[in-house]
């Protein structure tokens, strides 16, 4: 019951949100170009989904490839921090600081540098999905019990064993709570890679559109990248769900779902 009541009340408020657009739109609360009613963009979604699907097809890899580089690099580098001091002193420091530049300003010279083909925009996924993989990662390699770190020496386990057995399964609760984070940053990072420089792609479909004011084109567009950071959102939810069972946060909530 509770469970049904989680999905009603939002679908409610989108319902009645929808409603409430249509009649103002109808009514004349708004001019189309400013605001075109849900009905005509659903019915250009429509018109355009073969169009639409290709470029979304686009994107979809831009985001795939640079959030999966992500999450390999920002784990096995976090790996490398934490266990190699050295590499600890001499390169996370600069992590922090390629950090905190901003990313969309790299845009432009990842263009000049790579040109407007599909690399910029699987780069630019990667550099603003990466940190928090890597940060989250540090923190649960970091905060293992020491308890279960020394009974598991003492069973004769190497550094490999130990890593496998306690330290990754350990981490892998923040690892996929990063991921949930990451991917909705490498789905901004290819939509404003394709905003830069671009031929196609949903970010190319934006720019195209806002460039000879079809706000219905925008708001298709717009619903097309909604439905894949959502579904991307999910696959990543639907991971975790099977990797960490285990973990008392998913015991909570089934224990929630239950009463």
């Amino acid at each position: 019951m509770r469970q049904l009541t989680d999905i009603a009340y939002p679908a409610l408020v989108f319902i009645v949100s929808i409603v409430v657009w249509e009649f103002g739109a109808r009514a004349g609360w708004f001019p189309p170009y400013v605001l075109p009613a849900p009905s005509s963009i659903v019915a250009r979604i429509g018109d355009t989904a073969d169009l639409m699907l290709h470029h979304a097809v686009v994107t979809s890899f831009e985001i795939i490839l640079g959030f999966v580089l992500a999450v390999i690099i920002g784990v096995a580098l976090a790996a490398m921090i934490v266990f190699v001091r050295t590499i600890d002193k001499a390169f996370y420091p600069w992590l922090v600081v390629v950090q905190v530049i901003p990313k969309v300003a790299l845009g432009p010279l990842l263009v000049v540098w790579l040109g407007f083909g599909f690399l910029p925009k699987v780069l630019l996924a990667f550099l603003l999905s990466f940190f928090p993989v890597m940060i989250s990662a540090m923190v649960g390699l970091r905060s293992i019990d020491n308890d279960s770190m020394f009974l598991l020496r003492s069973m004769g386990a190497d550094p490999i064993k130990i890593f496998r057995h306690l330290q990754l399964p350990s981490a892998l609760p923040g690892i996929f709570g990063s991921m949930k984070v990451a991917i909705t940053l490498a789905t901004v990072g290819a939509i404003v890679g394709e905003f830069i420089g671009a031929n196609e792609g949903l970010g190319y479909v934006l720019v195209t559109a806002n460039g000879v004011l079809d706000t219905t084109l925008i708001f298709v567009a717009l619903t097309w990248i909604s439905v894949l950071a959502l579904v991307f959102y999910g696959a990543i939810a639907m991971l975790e769900n099977m990797s960490v069972h285990w973990h008392v946060s998913h015991r909570s909530r089934a224990a929630q779902a239950l009463a």
